[in-house]
This record gives structure tokens, C-alpha cells and sequence, in this order.
């Protein structure tokens, strides 16, 4: 009984470990989507994603990329956190983030460089992320995640699929744990165990 026991317990940490790799394995590029359809995040099939600049080691100079994401309903909100950022040539090549026409990082050494994370929470239902490079060497880009926040989710309740970050963004559970930071200050990766 004891050995069926932990080959059952064996079996549920694989599988756990499998579901965890497949959860962070889908990779999206933002020079592979530029100019395609809005990305729609919604709650269930896609709450979140996780996005670099190239999957190159460096970036293609004389770059104009455009990549526009919305909510699935009005009272949902976006939150992208910068978790990366390597952009050496300043102002020749930038990232801008707009939500909505509003450009967030006003700060040019928000748009180049290698500053600490950025985050931030959208007031709109858009998000537009606009990247140009100049004709000179290039780096490594970005590396970023996008998720939805759920402000109208009283308590964000856990029991319902939802986890409340200690910034107080209400993301979904599917998010947490995968090694991305999508609550913007990393408190879904705080709590996590994997075997």
C-alpha cells in the first residue's frame, strides 16, 4: 500500500512539473507579431503572456514594430512589467508603452537603456507597445510580461481562479508560479514550490 502510495505521489509531482514547464513554455516575439491583429487577453484561454523583442540574440536595426493588445471586457485593465530591458543605443532605438493614445514612460531612460523593472496598470482598455531602431549595432531588446487585472473582482478571490498581488492587481491563479512577473512587483513567484 505505502509503495502505490508514492507512486501516486510520484506521478502527481511529475505531472505538476510538467503542467508548470508547458505554463511558462509558450514564448511570444514581438518582431514575429508586428502590425498583426489586437492580442485579446481574457480570463480564461489567454490571461496573460509572456513577451521579448527577438528571439535572436540581438535585435534588426531601421525596426518599426507596433503591437496592440486590449481586454475582453470593459472593466478589465492591463499590467506590463518591463522585467528586462537592454537596449543600448538611446534615443536612436526606443520602446514606447502606450495605454490607450497615453504614453506611460515618458522618461526616455524608461524607454532605453537598461533600467530596473517598470510596471504599470493601464487606465484603458489598450495597451500599445511601439518599438524603433535606428540603421547602428543592436542588442538584446526586452523581455516583458502582459497580463490582465481584474479591479472590479472584489477581494480577487483565490477559490474563484484569481491571485491578489501585494500591489493590490488581481491577476488570474493560471499566471502564478510560471517565473514571470505578472503582478509588476513579482509576488506571484514569491510562494512557489516545485517538487
Amino acid at each position: 500500500m505505502a509503495t502505490k502510495v508514492i507512486l501516486l505521489f510520484s506521478c502527481i509531482s511529475i505531472l505538476i512539473i510538467s503542467i508548470s514547464a508547458a505554463k511558462s513554455s509558450e514564448k511570444y516575439y514581438m518582431d514575429k507579431m508586428c502590425g498583426g491583429d489586437v492580442i485579446i487577453l481574457d480570463g480564461d484561454s489567454k490571461p496573460g503572456i509572456a513577451l521579448q523583442l527577438t528571439s535572436s540574440s540581438k535585435y534588426k536595426p531601421n525596426m518599426n514594430c507596433v503591437v496592440k493588445f486590449r481586454t475582453a471586457q470593459p472593466s478589465q485593465r492591463l499590467v506590463v512589467t518591463v522585467e528586462k530591458m537592454d537596449i543600448t543605443d538611446c534615443a536612436g532605438d526606443s520602446l514606447r508603452i502606450y495605454d490607450g493614445t497615453t504614453l506611460l514612460n515618458k522618461d526616455v531612460k524608461q524607454q532605453c537603456g537598461a533600467p530596473a523593472v517598470l510596471t504599470y496598470t493601464t487606465a484603458s482598455t489598450q495597451l500599445s507597445l511601439n518599438f524603433t531602431s535606428n540603421a547602428a549595432v543592436e542588442s538584446s531588446g526586452y523581455q516583458m510580461t502582459v497580463a490582465l487585472h481584474f479591479p472590479m473582482i472584489a477581494a480577487c478571490p483565490q477559490n474563484l481562479g484569481f491571485f491578489l498581488c501585494k500591489n493590490r492587481n488581481c491577476i488570474s491563479k493560471q499566471l502564478s508560479c510560471d517565473g514571470r512577473n505578472h503582478c509588476g512587483d513579482a509576488t506571484d513567484e514569491n510562494q512557489c514550490s516545485f517538487g
